[in-house]
């Protein structure tokens, strides 16, 4: 299940990369890891993410032409992208009541989870359609920037999950 979870969040967060791309004036929200989440390892693995995520979009230099290209694709799959999400999100939250409930099945539990897990694959086929529409428009050194965002991006949630399981 851990690595459904973490498939599916890079799935999103490929998708959001290429959004960002795509969007001519993409912003995140300030102070996402302000406060009580700041100082902890997580706070610092989620804030890494994002600074990566904003170094790719920098260093990536879509032309005008490209992000045109790319925001007519996703605009295209609009709908789709959106059923996909939110697909993923009632089955995670579905998961979430099961488990929060007051009398927890197991039965139910696995039954929910494999429910999400079909969304994840769901969401992973779509994002591969979307990625095989988009990756012509790309240069090959825009695909070698953003595979290396993907290997250090998976090296940090690595690294945080070594070091939990450590006591770290």
């Amino acid at each position: 299940m851990k690595r459904n979870l973490i498939l599916s969040g890079l799935l999103l967060v490929g998708i959001a990369s290429v959004a960002m791309a795509a969007a001519p004036q993409a912003k995140l929200v300030g102070g996402l890891c302000n406060g009580a989440l700041a100082g902890t390892p997580l706070g610092q693995t989620i804030s890494g993410c994002i600074g990566r995520l904003m170094v790719l979009r920098s260093e990536l230099g879509v032309t005008d032409e490209q992000r045109g290209e790319i925001r007519e694709v996703l605009l295209s799959h609009r709908s789709e992208i959106a059923g996909t999400v939110k697909s993923v999100r009632d089955k995670r939250v579905a998961l979430r009541d099961v488990v929060r409930s007051d009398a927890p099945q197991e039965a139910a539990i696995r039954a929910a989870a494999d429910e999400l897990g079909k969304a994840i694959a769901d969401a992973a086929v779509k994002g591969a359609k979307l990625r095989g529409e988009i990756s012509p428009i790309l240069t090959s050194g825009q695909h070698e920037l953003i595979d290396k965002f993907f290997v250090e991006n998976g090296a940090a949630v690595d690294t945080f999950l070594t070091n939990a399981a450590q006591g770290k």
